[in-house]
């Protein structure tokens, strides 16, 4: 996104290139592993950038501000690397891990977040993955689109099924309910949220995965409607965005490798209601992060 001649960034992107940044943002604007009727995860990366930089940056007297949330701080120096297609998107994580670099990937569809993982075949270490999504995403009769996407994870060596997690599903198809079995994925749904409270669920998050060495990505339609309009595949009874909060910012608190946020389709927003919740998700979860 362009603003005069000045490329608008991601409200924390105070680094002037990778070198001086520990934390790379990057839009993968691609909703090509979509199979949803409605359209737009491809505006979420600019949008969510706007929309940061209109709600958390404040100006007075001809200076600026950014907001930090509370009780949390950070060194993090960040770089907006801009947007890149899909294809591109492995070769560049592999080689931001291999510069040690932390990787925000904002989409698009949430098959983007096959790509990031095959990145970190560098790494050399199990990793943990986190997923919030409304949907299981465990087709693995059909491949590489986003219903596929942690089949197709969990085909890559290094990522640790034992320790993973999925969170907030809620509309399942009967051959994910059969894979998940089958593969003794472990999942929390927004009832357990409701029944257990967010505390206790967390405390078996944080019992279940790797602390330091876990991937965190997060489908926004994990939210429900009323909090999250501004998704392609919406579903009823998610988690609220207060819960979705806590959870991502603590879950970042253990430490991790990586983070992504998809799904996030303007064009279906109410106000930037859900732009604003993926641009305060980041910034929450960046703030209280816990690096090696």
């Amino acid at each position: 996104m362009v603003i005069g001649d000045t490329f608008m960034k991601f409200a924390w992107a105070d680094a002037k290139k990778v070198s001086d940044a520990n934390v790379i943002f990057l839009g993968v604007p691609d909703e090509s592993g979509s199979h949803a009727v409605r359209r737009g995860t491809s505006l979420g990366p600019d949008r969510i950038r706007r929309i940061s930089r209109e709600r958390a940056i404040f100006t007075r007297k001809g200076t600026k501000s950014i907001a930090f949330p509370q009780l949390c701080s950070s060194k993090l120096r960040l770089f907006d690397y801009g947007n890149i297609e899909k294809r591109h998107v492995s070769r560049l994580i592999r080689d931001l891990v291999i510069q040690h670099k932390f990787p925000v990937t904002v989409g698009g569809d949430h098959s983007i977040t096959f790509e990031v993982l095959k990145g970190f075949d560098e790494s050399r270490k199990k990793i943990s993955v986190v997923y919030f999504d409304a949907h299981p995403d465990f087709v693995c009769s059909s491949r590489s689109y986003y219903g596929s996407v942690v089949c197709d994870v969990f085909d890559l060596r290094y990522i640790s099924l034992n320790s993973s997690i999925e969170i907030g599903s809620r509309a399942l198809e009967k051959e994910e309910m059969t894979n998940m079995k089958k593969r003794k994925m472990k999942l929390i749904t927004p009832e357990d949220i409701v029944s257990k409270g967010v505390k206790r669920i967390f405390q078996e998050i944080k019992n279940i995965v790797h602390k330091k060495n876990t991937y965190l990505s997060v489908d926004i339609d994990v939210v429900d409607p009323a909090f999250a309009p501004g998704v392609d595949t919406p579903v009823p009874g998610g988690l609220s965005s207060n819960e979705l909060m806590y959870l991502t910012k603590n879950i970042a608190e253990l430490g991790l490798v990586g983070l992504d946020v998809m799904e996030t389709s303007p064009p279906h927003d109410i106000q930037d209601m859900t732009s604003h919740l993926s641009a305060q998700l980041i910034i929450n979860a960046l703030a209280c992060l816990n690096r090696r």
